[in-house]
């Protein structure tokens, strides 16, 4: 960003950020579906104000959905010892290269790690090319529709589990496009393990070709069905652990290959939503 957009976005004039906004969804509509925005002193700035914009540069691209049963729409994700329940939101441990849920993620850097930390964003137009050429058989199995779990920390309505293919492939509208996720897919459709096993190898390869560093300030958006994202495994400071600031969007900006990947999302906000009810009604 430059001098004037990020004093611009410190001072909520959003008429002088008209070109930031229109690049950034430009980006989402008709590019690649990455952006990374750079220019903020998150040391400066203090947790709530930079949460603060980090959420409203998001607002430009869609509705952000709540991500826990407190109805939180910007998460910490920080390591915390004593939650066995939250996976990687609140685990130090490596995140393999998965997609999540809502049309478009982000995440905003306020502290790095001591140690690793880093990130990982595979893209599926170069997913789909390494499959074809390493697992030529891969791409019938990964087009046939998966059961999708869910997270046993949360209560669910009695519904049947959303089904949908593993790979999308290009049309005349979109490019390739990926709904993975291990951790879902393998409650709901364990006898498909070896599949889902080798796709993972492939996604992880070229991972390990394409780790970055989120800065302190760093702003990381993108389309989640055309990215896989992933983290390696870090090491916290004793006195400034590392914190980073997460969104889930809903966003119609974004191209998806198929209409039921809004299933997912929806999905986990009434889990939330259920949840949420039920710990506020004693459980009942």
């Amino acid at each position: 960003m430059t001098t004037g957009e990020v004093q611009a976005l410190l001072d909520g004039r959003e008429e002088a950020l008209a070109d930031l906004r229109d690049d950034m969804t430009a980006n989402f509509a008709r590019g690649p579906g990455a952006v990374l925005l750079r220019g903020l002193d998150p040391a400066v700035l203090g947790e709530a104000r930079f949460a603060s914009v980090f959420a409203r540069i998001g607002g430009w691209l869609g509705t952000p959905a709540i991500q826990s049963p407190q109805g939180e729409r910007v998460a910490r994700v920080e390591r915390r010892a004593d939650d066995r329940t939250a996976r990687g939101t609140f685990s130090n441990a490596e995140l393999r290269p998965h997609t999540d849920l809502h049309d478009i993620l982000a995440l905003g850097c306020f502290r790095s790690a001591a140690s690793g930390g880093e990130s990982v964003l595979v893209s599926a137009r170069d997913l789909y090319r390494a499959i074809g050429h390493e697992d030529p058989s891969l791409p019938a199995d990964l087009v046939k529709p998966y059961a999708w779990g869910g997270n046993p920390a949360l209560r669910s309505a009695d519904r049947p589990r959303p089904c949908l293919p593993i790979l999308f492939p290009p049309d005349a509208a979109h490019g390739p496009q990926v709904a993975y996720n291990g951790y879902f897919l393998r409650r709901g459709a364990d006898q498909a393990d070896g599949i889902f096993a080798r796709f993972d190898a492939i996604a992880q390869r070229l991972a390990d070709k394409t780790l970055f560093r989120l800065m302190p300030g760093d702003m990381l958006f993108w389309h989640n069905w055309s990215w896989l994202h992933g983290r390696m495994p870090f090491a916290d400071r004793d006195d400034r652990p590392r914190l980073l600031f997460r969104l889930w969007i809903r966003s119609v900006i974004a191209p998806r290959a198929d209409p039921a990947l809004v299933e997912l999302g929806q999905r986990m906000d009434e889990d939330h939503r259920i949840t949420s009810q039920w710990e506020k009604h004693g459980h009942e």
